[in-house]
Order: structure tokens, then sequence, then C-alpha cells
């Protein structure tokens, strides 16, 4: 029973990870970042290491942010189909 209430839990993330993935709101948000950390990380001059460092990260931070949501949702599908096997064998069982 326990397997299956973190299997219930997973999906539930995977959906509201899915449903702020695919938000217009949340798209506009990341790539108007992205396209602020990119335009300024090119218009950095010569010696402003530190600070084109700082705005690579800035950028590189939102893509793990994308990633991170897409991994919740891959795991929900995941958790869906061992949920689903699992169905299948106790229904096999009754039989």
């Amino acid at each position: 029973m326990q397997d299956k209430n973190k299997l219930h839990q997973e999906i539930s993330k995977s959906d509201q990870a899915k449903a702020i993935l695919e938000s217009p709101l949340f798209i506009d948000s990341i790539n108007k970042l992205k396209k602020l950390y990119s335009d300024s990380l090119f218009k950095t001059g010569a010696g402003e290491e530190t600070t084109r460092e700082k705005l690579w990260l800035a950028y590189n931070i939102i893509g793990k942010v994308e990633q991170h949501f897409t991994e919740l949702v891959e795991t929900g599908k995941l958790a869906k189909k061992q949920l689903e096997d699992l169905r299948s064998q106790e229904q096999q069982k009754k039989f």
C-alpha cells in the first residue's frame, strides 16, 4: 500500500509540473529570463569576467529549473506505468 501512495504522489507532482511547464506565464518568464541573461552576457566588456560568469551561471540555472520540472513529468509517467502494472498483477491474482 505504501508503494501505491508513493506512486500516487509522484503522479500528482508530475501533473503539477506538467501544468507549470505548459503554462504560458511560465514559458514566457523562462524565455524572457534566458533572453535577458544571454543578451546581457554578450554585452559584457573584455574586463568583466566576474559579471560574465554570474550571467552564465544564471542562464544555466534557468535550464536546470526546466530540467527539474521535466524530470518530475517523466518520473510521473513511470509511476503511472508502475501503478498500471500493480493493478494488472492484482487483477491476475483474483482469478
